[in-house]
């Protein structure tokens, strides 16, 4: 019950900001963005929407949601986590010419900050890498995104020793997820994603039966720079 309560709070609180930032559904831009100086259109590659899926750029993005254990019995108990993402990426390359796998490559440094809500322990904190394609088509606000990462989690679930899922304060966590984010306008993104989270510690303790989690995390990205 407390992590349906603080799923849904975390909602709330970010839906006020996701209705604000898009009151009109629509982007407008003076001339100057929709035309160059001679006033012929822009290249579908300037398109401000996804102006700034280039190499170079970078972003904010802050995430929330909540992940629940996959996988109960032979030594796993219920292991379930509120946790918070702060991101700062930075797009590795530009989108290619064309077709339906059109997109860059993105790296991701983040902070994972995670409360325990079922299971034993109360908190997971830890820095975390994360590689994300996106696929960026230059006439959609939507950009469909795959991605996989590894951090380090420090912990207090391992101090609990009638259990054997965690085994010491530092683990591993290696990740896969996948998602969309729309474009609000030229900087500003809604996100949403689903995540599968792992948390062991690779035999380097005694007990490491692991944790699998699987879950949805929203949240906002805010891409700095200016698109020409």
């Amino acid at each position: 019950m407390r992590f349906v309560f603080c799923f849904i709070l975390g909602i709330g609180l970010l839906l006020p900001a996701f209705v604000k930032a898009s009151p009109g559904g629509e982007t407008t831009y003076s001339q100057s963005e929709d035309q160059n100086i001679s006033g012929a259109p822009l290249k579908t590659e300037e398109i401000p929407e996804v102006a700034l899926f280039k190499e170079g750029a970078n972003e904010i993005m802050f995430m929330t949601g909540g992940l629940l254990s996959t996988t109960s019995g032979n030594g796993r108990y219920p292991f379930d986590e509120i946790p918070t993402l702060t991101y700062w990426g930075w797009m590795l390359t530009t989108p290619d010419k064309g077709g339906i796998f059109r997109g860059n490559l993105e790296i991701l440094v983040g902070l994972y900050a995670s409360a325990i809500v079922k299971g034993f322990g109360s908190t997971v904190v830890g820095p975390q890498i994360t590689i994300r394609y996106n696929f960026v088509q230059p006439n959609s606000r939507f950009i469909p995104f795959v991605e996989g990462g590894l951090g380090f989690a420090f912990n207090d679930a391992y101090t609990v020793k009638t259990q054997s899922m965690i085994g010491q304060a530092i683990e591993f966590t290696p990740q896969l997820g996948g998602g969309c984010r729309y474009m609000l306008d030229t900087h500003w993104s809604f996100n949403f994603e689903i995540l599968f989270h792992h948390m062991s510690n690779a035999d380097m303790a005694s007990r490491n039966i692991g944790v699998n989690e699987l879950g949805g995390l929203i949240g906002f990205s805010y891409l700095l720079g200016r698109p020409h």
